[in-house]
């Protein structure tokens, strides 16, 4: 007759020889483990990869090879132009000369318009930067060849002015280009200054032009909107104001009289109001 524990010690019994099979079982596996690798031994390690290399650039891009090729071309052709202004001049009489320079500055100034329309603003700002060239040769050769007996530095400061808002009118007219009004503010530092040397200024009217000049700068510098046109005024302001502002100091030093001093101090308070003026202004635009 069979002998049945009771469950309390049958459960024991039964737990014991569980234990015991996985116990087995682990040396089971590990044995067989240990066979494996002696049948079939691993391959050695893959060597690293190399780490993937970031496709090499070119040194430069075609946009930026075709804009500095539109640049040279530009400055060959304004070479040309002055070349020949300079040098061929006195070979053609006043007629052929005039209508050479008006038909080729005509040309070179209408040209951009039509590029525009095609799409192509850098060879457009290059022929314009040509056109604006050959106005200045323009303005040269009427002097020479018209105007002899005009004082060069008041005809300079009239041109100058002239320029100024010929290319100002011209660059609102075409619209997209940034060189026409950069080249006129450029231009119209030069009409108040060159004016005072002409008249034989005493230097505190030349130093009243310089602070002018600044004030107009600051202006323009505020009130546009057009990030190159106002970098271009901030360094007008920059050069009229870093002149004009130490010459109105050194002239309140060393002012003698009343009179000179009403000046000297006319000069400064200008300087102070325009200061305070563009204080005001760069919160608003802010």
């Amino acid at each position: 007759m069979t002998h049945v524990p009771p469950p309390r010690e049958e459960l024991r019994i039964l737990d014991a020889e569980l234990w015991q099979l996985d116990a087995r079982r682990a040396q089971l596996l590990a044995r067989r483990a240990h066979l494996i690798r002696l049948l079939h031994p691993a391959l050695p390690p893959a060597p690293p990869a190399d780490p993937p290399t970031a496709p090499r650039r070119p040194e430069t891009t075609a946009p930026r090879v075709q804009n500095v090729l539109l640049v040279l071309g530009g400055i060959l052709l304004t070479v040309a132009a002055i070349a020949f202004t300079l040098v061929s001049w006195g070979d053609m009489g006043i007629v052929g000369r005039s209508l050479v320079l008006a038909t080729v500055t005509m040309a070179a100034l209408a040209a951009p318009v039509f590029l525009l329309k095609r799409g192509l603003r850098s060879t457009a700002e290059t022929v314009a930067g040509l056109g604006l060239a050959l106005t200045v040769l323009d303005a040269y050769a009427l002097h020479e060849a018209a105007l002899t007996t005009v004082d060069g530095t008041a005809y300079a400061a009239v041109a100058a002015a002239v320029l100024a808002g010929t290319w100002w009118a011209y660059g609102r007219e075409v619209g997209p280009l940034r060189l026409p009004l950069v080249a006129a503010l450029a231009a119209a530092q030069f009409p108040l200054v060159l004016g005072a040397v002409a008249a034989d200024a005493g230097p505190h009217t030349t130093t009243a032009a310089l602070l002018l000049t600044a004030a107009f700068d600051t202006v323009v510098a505020l009130r546009t909107s057009t990030k190159h046109l106002r970098v271009a005024a901030a360094v007008g302001v920059y050069g009229a104001g870093g002149w004009g502002v130490p010459a109105a100091c050194v002239l309140s030093w060393e002012a003698v009289g009343p009179g000179a001093v009403a000046r000297s101090a006319a000069l400064l308070a200008f300087a102070a109001a325009v200061a305070l003026y563009a204080a005001w202004r760069v919160p608003q635009r802010g």
